[in-house]
Parts: structure tokens; sequence; C-alpha cells
């Protein structure tokens, strides 16, 4: 239950290639950085169930908040 008032911060997304291009992009918000990053995995997870695989290996993902970039995941194997 969320408390009235609570504030979500909103971050952009993107999931790049090995050869860094873009695979997928969006939008998350959550109640805290760590709420969006977990709410992000799910989305990235569905990705992956819909059969969206980028052919060029690792992947890497990016979130930024405004110019700021808040979160890497370099080099992953296989959709985060």
């Amino acid at each position: 239950m969320l408390r009235m008032g609570a504030r979500y911060e909103h971050y952009r997304w993107w999931l790049l290639d090995g050869d860094l291009e873009i695979v997928s992009d969006g939008r998350v918000a959550g109640a805290s950085l760590l709420a969006a990053l977990a709410d992000l995995s799910r989305q990235i997870d569905r990705l992956g169930n819909r059969g969206q695989h980028p052919t060029n290996q690792p992947y890497r993902l990016i979130v930024y908040k405004g110019a700021a970039v808040v979160a890497v995941r370099p080099a992953t194997l296989g959709i985060c």
C-alpha cells in the first residue's frame, strides 16, 4: 500500500547489443531506484518471453534520469 503523497522517480532505459545498437528502450518508475530496477527487470524478462533476442551479444543495459546515467549493467550474456 502506498502512502498519500508517495513520490515516484521516473527513469529511461536502453538495452543495447554487442555492437551498441538499441534493441529496446522504454520508461520505468518506482518509489526508489531499486524499485524501478526491479520493475525494469520484469519488463526485460517479458522481452525475452516475446522472443526479442538481439543477435550480437553481450547485452548492455543503461538506465538514466534526465541526462545522468544512474545504473549500468555492462557485458551481460543473455537478456538481463
